[in-house]
């Protein structure tokens, strides 16, 4: 069973960075509910965007890039149906910051109502190995932080 949510994750407003996404005819599933397809990958979605934020570089997911960030641990969490034809609003933030990784928190919005939570550990490479996080993005991760937050690592670094 899944354990209760902090209440602030539930909150819009706990979350630094948005992405709005409108729903698609093929994210329906045979209830017509969003599917669980299409909601992993609305949270990827704005996982991908918040880390061109973060980097400030258009090339970050090029596949010569020496340095990337990779999606290690992933959690979902279903609170209510989603719907089509209803845009979503995924609202994301940093929870914890280690040596070379860092954790995600996510929630997804629809009608101002929080439908599910999302947790992701992302870990820093470079060249294929796990690496300190540099200065630069470790600043840039700190600006998108859960305020007052401090959620336990999924990992250790």
């Amino acid at each position: 069973m899944a354990q209760k949510p902090d209440p602030r994750l539930l909150q819009a407003e706990t979350y630094p960075f948005t992405l709005n996404i409108d729903t698609q005819f093929g994210d329906m599933d045979a209830y017509a509910h969003l599917n669980n397809l299409a909601i992993a990958g609305f949270y990827e979605s704005a996982r991908a965007r918040m880390q061109l934020h973060i980097s400030g570089r258009n090339d970050f997911f090029k596949a010569d890039s020496a340095d990337k960030i990779l999606l290690i641990e992933v959690r979902l969490q279903y609170l209510a149906e989603g719907h089509y034809p209803e845009p979503v609003e995924v609202r994301t933030g940093i929870g914890h910051i280690g040596n070379s990784s860092y954790r995600l928190h996510q929630a997804l919005f629809q009608q101002d109502r929080c439908i599910g939570l999302c947790e992701a550990v992302m870990i820093y490479t470079l060249h294929g190995k796990p690496t300190t996080i540099p200065h630069d993005i470790r600043q840039q991760l700190e600006s998108q932080r859960i305020v007052n937050f401090e959620s336990n690592p999924m990992v250790s670094d």
